[in-house]
């Protein structure tokens, strides 16, 4: 007589039990995603899927007696919107507009957005960095924006301005540069002054510049106005002095992209 053989259901091991539980608690303290059942993971962010090169932006703040302070507020507001386009490993580059020349001090702050500690895995605490960063920035740079002590200024010095953006360009050239300058555009110094058309530079100025290697390189930079009428003869000549001086000096200026009250900086305004 064959003996009865019994079965008797093989019971995991606690390590069995433990081991996946273990990595789904590990993973949710990480902040590693990961997929549903049966579904994909989370894409990987443009700046990696894209090979996005890293963008440096330069914010020009016009802080002179002919910005109201109606248009300061609205610069502080597009700064805020254009802020957060900015992604790990952009760097961000402030500055105020000189008064009179290149001989004084810039009053400019820089930082860059902290890089992913991952670049192939969707990491929480890279998202939570970069959200405080951008916070931390939109704070600060409501200085550049401020209608206190401003009685002070004697001039509005662009031209000069252009040459620190220019440094600032030259330093990364492994970034694509973009620069927002927020002004009425006017330059008003002891060589030129726009204000009423008072003292425009004659014909021929920027062509006599350029022979003379005075001018800034821009070359490549895409470069966007707020804050620039162009409703009037005398707002369109000087916008035809700008869009002549950036074309010169290598920059693009899209028409598009010169404004008094821009609704939203778009974060290509340049294409590409």
């Amino acid at each position: 007589m064959t003996p009865l053989l019994l079965t008797v259901p093989s019971v995991p091991s606690p390590k069995r039990l433990v081991t996946p539980l273990l990595v789904l608690g590990l993973a949710l303290v990480l902040g590693v995603g990961l997929p549903a059942c049966g579904g994909d993971p989370p894409p990987l962010p443009p700046e990696i899927a894209e090979g996005r090169a890293p963008e440096l932006l330069i914010l020009v703040y016009d802080r002179s007696t002919s910005v109201t302070e109606a248009e300061l507020q609205h610069y502080q507001e597009a700064t805020r919107t254009r802020l957060d386009d900015l992604v790990h490993g952009d760097r961000i580059v402030a500055l105020q507009i000189l008064e009179l020349s290149l001989d004084e001090d810039p009053i400019r702050w820089a930082q860059d957005v902290p890089p992913r500690e991952f670049r192939e895995r969707v990491m929480a605490r890279d998202s939570v960095a970069r959200a405080r960063f951008i916070q931390d920035a939109r704070d600060y740079l409501t200085r550049f924006t401020d209608n206190e002590d401003r009685d002070g200024f004697v001039g509005t010095d662009i031209l000069s301005t252009l040459h620190l953006v220019a440094a600032e360009v030259a330093a990364y050239p492994e970034h694509r540069a973009s620069v927002i300058l927020f002004s009425d555009m006017l330059q008003a110094n002891a060589v030129m002054n726009m204000e009423g058309l008072v003292r425009m530079p004659p014909a021929g100025w920027i062509q006599q510049q350029a022979r003379l290697q005075t001018l800034p390189d821009l070359s490549g930079v895409c470069v966007v106005v707020v804050g620039a009428r162009t409703d009037t003869p005398a707002s369109q000549r000087v916008r035809s002095f700008w869009e002549e001086y950036f074309e010169v000096t290598g920059a693009n200026l899209l028409p598009r992209n010169y404004q008094y009250r821009a609704v939203r900086i778009p974060e290509r305004p340049c294409g590409g």
